[in-house]
């Protein structure tokens, strides 16, 4: 099987978890995205902060089942974006309620589409204490609510 690449939900993980090493953060968990594991996809905690983050990738227009190989989603990567976001925001939400002395972040890829959907939600996932970061694969924040 190929080596999946950025903006795939696992590399998104693994430069997330490189940018929490980098600024002394210790990762208690990582999920296996790969197996689309359930659970919290990063636990971390750095003296009296601890965080929970949901990752998203960005959708590709091809399915990964090989049995569908060569096939084209019926659904643009717009589209999935949009319902992605909102499974994330949910996530995010979730684990402010069952953790709430956690950090919440919902992390992505530093696209156009997502950068646009966290402009017009700022304002109340602020209110709900969830934090949003847009990362690019070199590991730069790009914009968001939150500070490692």
């Amino acid at each position: 099987m190929a080596v999946k690449q950025w903006p795939w939900e696992g590399a998104v993980q693994e430069v997330f978890a490189d940018v929490l090493l980098h600024h002394g953060w210790q990762i208690e968990s990582l999920t296996n995205t790969a197996i689309k594991a359930p659970g919290i996809d990063v636990l971390a905690h750095k003296q009296d902060r601890s965080l929970g983050a949901e990752v998203k990738g960005y959708p590709s227009t091809a399915y990964e089942d090989p049995a569908r190989a060569g096939e084209t989603k019926r659904s643009s990567p717009s589209g999935q974006v949009r319902n992605w976001y909102a499974k994330g925001v949910l996530a995010a939400l979730m684990l402010r309620e069952a953790q709430p002395r956690r950090e919440s972040l919902l992390v992505l890829p530093d696209e156009p589409r997502y950068r646009a959907l966290f402009a017009a939600t700022r304002t109340p996932l602020a209110g709900a204490e969830v934090h949003v970061l847009l990362l690019r694969n070199n590991g730069d924040i790009c914009c968001g609510s939150w500070h490692p």
